[in-house]
């Protein structure tokens, strides 16, 4: 059985339905009108919690927001980019508020960063890439732990109302990890739940990888006991690493970051696992098995948004009409274009992300 927790996914393939099963979510196909974005309708978004409770919120303008996050180890990479991508389309759909927080302090307490400089230094990074991936900057606040250490107040709060024994048995902790990553669920939950802290009980939706749930499971167990309302949840499955594992990675590599040369995201482009034959004619003959493509899946979650011109593209992989070094090349061209744009936003960005930080 592969190993699913906030802080390590084993490379093996995940059998998602079995997943949300032992999680105890609720597959997303039982929300009713899900909003039009290709990762609900490609089957992106796999699970959810209350997810139809913030829907029904949010069209009837009720007040509700979105907070999601990721740890200060170091650039975003493609797997971040296309959970925060799910953000931007439910922000403009919406019209909804989001807050975006970086976890420096984790990326320090596992060692995912070697001081509380280098976390900074990272964190400071993001937050500018956040602003190039295209949120609307008027509605979207970016959170850095070290740089809004008051969060810490409120997970002090927090701490009293839940016991280490909630900790271990939601986490599977043994005596073996250091004191921080102990206290670090309460320092996610204080995430979580801060809007609801700053602004009243209302909706709020955390869109996550599903190695994340047990963040929410602590977070929506201390909301009942405050006063605030439960958070709502939809899960992602993993976008997959280049070679095929599980999920794109820093730690177990594997992943194209944003803020790599795009001549080098390019060339990586050519190293992706497909679902091609062993040779050109045998692929002809019997063509390619899409589902197997690292390289469609990175083409349909961050590349080809109309759901006809990507299907049109399968049909022609599982024909045979296209071989694995046209979609590559496909893939590859369209790589490079957006990192260029994108890596001139984010230094466009670097010069104002102050404007855009809760501080103390």
């Amino acid at each position: 059985m592969p190993h699913v927790d906030p802080f390590d996914v084993s490379e093996e393939s995940i059998d998602y339905t079995k997943l949300i099963r032992e999680f105890g979510t609720q597959p997303i196909s039982t929300v009713k009108d899900l909003p039009d974005y290709k990762a609900f309708r490609r089957g992106f978004v796999i699970s959810h919690r209350d997810f139809d409770k913030f829907i029904a919120a949010a069209k009837a303008n009720k007040k509700v927001s979105i907070i999601t996050g990721v740890n200060g180890s170091g650039s975003l990479h493609f797997g971040h980019k296309w959970t925060l991508d799910i953000v931007i389309a439910l922000q403009k759909i919406y019209n909804i508020p989001v807050l975006l927080t970086i976890s420096d302090d984790e990326a320090f307490v596992t060692g995912k960063a070697k001081d509380q400089a280098e976390a900074l230094k990272n964190s400071r990074l993001i937050a500018a890439q956040l602003v190039a991936l295209g949120f609307d900057m008027s509605k979207t606040k970016i959170l850095i732990h070290q740089q809004y250490t008051n969060i810490y107040n409120l997970a002090f709060k927090l701490s009293t109302r839940c016991t280490l024994s909630e900790i271990k048995a939601i986490y599977g902790f043994d005596m073996s990890r250091n004191p921080g990553m102990w206290f670090y669920p309460l320092v996610q939950a204080a995430d979580i739940l801060y809007p609801q802290d700053k602004y009243g009980p209302h909706q709020v939706l955390v869109p996550i990888a599903i190695d994340q749930d047990p963040h929410l499971r602590l977070a929506r167990d201390l909301a009942d006991k405050v006063g605030f309302v439960k958070p709502s949840v939809i899960h992602t499955r993993f976008l997959r690493s280049i070679k095929g594992g599980s999920k794109m990675s820093k730690s177990k590599g594997g992943a194209i970051f944003l803020d790599e040369k795009p001549e080098v995201a390019a060339k990586l482009c050519n190293q992706m696992l497909t679902g091609g034959q062993s040779t050109v004619e045998e692929q002809r003959r019997l063509g390619g098995d899409p589902e197997k493509s690292v390289v469609l899946e990175y083409l349909g979650a961050h590349f080809i948004d109309d759901d006809k011109e990507l299907e049109k593209i399968k049909a022609d992989y599982r024909s045979g009409k296209l071989l694995d070094g046209e979609i590559k090349k496909m893939l590859s061209d369209k790589m490079k274009e957006y990192l260029i744009n994108f890596q001139v936003r984010v230094k466009l960005a670097e010069k104002e992300i102050d404007k855009y930080l809760v501080k103390n």
